[in-house]
């Protein structure tokens, strides 16, 4: 059974629209975007099956140098960083019936949807130019059934065996996280693209926007909900499923 679903038009979409939005901040060689786009297409064309969605090691997706602009124009640098981003996804397509709660009573069609069933990490490192020496790693993950952190979690532990502490995130695909990465290093530039009124912006912005709201929306209610601490109830709560379709 899938962590988590997604529908396949909207992860590609999602793909296409961090593909047009980044080309400016990535390098030359980097990691192409389209190849996890080819992995969800085959999953859909097969309509069903299993993969794992891969940026590899030995091919990472790689920015541009970042001269600086990982802080605001107020706070001068030139330091100068990129980041490589890897990450493996367990992915598997199949047919499911997802009911109206508004209308618990109709009949409901099979629906292809593209789902996390196990694997889920992106692994963002941030290098310095010269000499090229990482300066922090972040992992970003799904959390399965005996996650002791937050369904989705961060840690930026060095030994990743001693994974603590597990922040709380809010990017539960790896393009969001990839998002979430050249907004760090790109302060000025990446919020000014995504501002943008073109239909790439406006795509990206209103699948991010979709997810957060629903993200907000599960953990408010759990918040309001708690008997105990809350934090240990958001903590603790797996969301459905179908939390974003």
């Amino acid at each position: 059974m899938a962590n988590l679903f997604f529908r396949p038009a909207e992860l590609l979409s999602e793909i296409e629209a961090l593909r047009r939005l980044a080309e400016g901040f990535l390098a030359p060689r980097s990691f192409q975007l389209e190849q996890l786009a080819d992995d969800i297409q085959g999953l859909v064309t097969n309509k069903s099956g299993k993969v794992k969605m891969e940026i590899p090691e030995n091919r990472p997706l790689r920015t541009r140098l970042s001269i600086g602009e990982f802080e605001p124009a107020d706070k001068k640098t030139q330091r100068r960083v990129f980041a490589e981003v890897t990450g493996i996804w367990e992915i598997e397509a199949a047919s499911h019936k997802l009911g109206n709660p508004n209308r618990p009573g109709k009949k409901v069609k099979p629906t292809l949807l593209i789902g996390f069933t196990g694997l889920a990490s992106t692994v963002i490192t941030i290098f310095d130019e010269k000499p090229t020496e990482p300066i922090v790693c972040w992992k970003m993950e799904l959390g399965d059934a005996n996650s002791p952190g937050c369904f989705f979690h961060t840690f930026a532990s060095a030994d990743h065996g001693f994974p603590v502490p597990r922040h709380p995130n809010m990017f539960p695909t790896p393009m969001s996280a990839i998002g979430f990465a050249l907004g760090e290093l790109f302060q000025e530039g990446w919020e000014q693209l995504v501002s943008g009124a073109t239909d790439p912006p406006q795509r990206w912005r209103s699948i991010q926007g979709k997810r957060l709201k629903a993200l907000f929306k599960w953990q408010m209610k759990l918040a309001t909900e708690a008997t105990a601490s809350p934090w240990f109830a958001i903590k603790a709560a797996k969301p459905a499923p179908e939390i974003f379709v």
